[in-house]
């Protein structure tokens, strides 16, 4: 947690120094981990650009296959990061809800072909599988323990998807129940901040 120099009483929780260099890294190294325990082979996920970088590089570590599906407008880095890593990078003429739909009729397609069950590709994409969320959850863990074991009044968050405040809402339950913070302490805020290019 850094002060911000500019504005008193306000913290910035520092993720740049996560393995991919997002706050990404931390859903989708649990979720790729998860993959390959239940043995699946072929993860594919649509994205913007940093959720891209962090499934190709955690990908590569578990010897998994990774599916990318990314607006042409994307920066050029973030394509670079998936290519180098090893991913099948596919850039799309549209937004991310054209990226999705297109991770989905491939699996359909695969499905509707009898393709065999170990490479059909698995959506790993947000709220498609159960540990980006449990992933996530360690950012409130960490802002809580580093303030103190105490809420702060409020989280402004670079939503994406919501995994990261869902993921730190139910971190919040845990704390609570294992007697970190007091049962029924004031929870923070939670405010969803989005690019005005991502504003579902």
């Amino acid at each position: 947690m850094l002060h911000s120099k500019r504005y008193p009483g306000l913290y910035i929780k520092e993720e740049g120094a996560n393995p991919t260099g997002t706050f990404k890294a931390r859903g989708l190294g649990l979720a790729v981990t998860m993959a390959r325990h239940y043995g699946l082979q072929h993860l594919a996920v649509p994205s913007a650009g940093n959720a891209a970088g962090a499934l190709a590089a955690y990908a590569a570590a578990a010897d998994i296959k990774a599916h990318i599906f990314m607006p042409q407008d994307v920066p050029l880095a973030n394509y670079l990061e998936g290519v180098l890593y090893g991913a099948e990078v596919t850039m799309v003429d549209g937004l991310i809800s054209d990226c999705a739909r297109m991770v989905a009729e491939n699996i359909k397609a695969q499905h509707d072909a009898n393709t065999p069950a170990n490479q059909i590709w698995f959506d790993i994409s947000t709220l498609k599988e159960p540990f980006r969320v449990e992933g996530k959850k360690t950012m409130g863990y960490e802002l809580v323990e580093q303030l103190g074991w105490t809420y702060p009044d409020a989280v402004f968050y670079p939503t994406g998807g919501g995994v990261g405040l869902i993921g730190m809402w139910k971190a919040f339950d845990e704390i609570e129940q294992l007697g970190w913070v007091e049962k029924g302490s004031k929870r923070p805020k939670m405010y969803a901040l989005q690019a005005s290019g991502c504003a579902p």
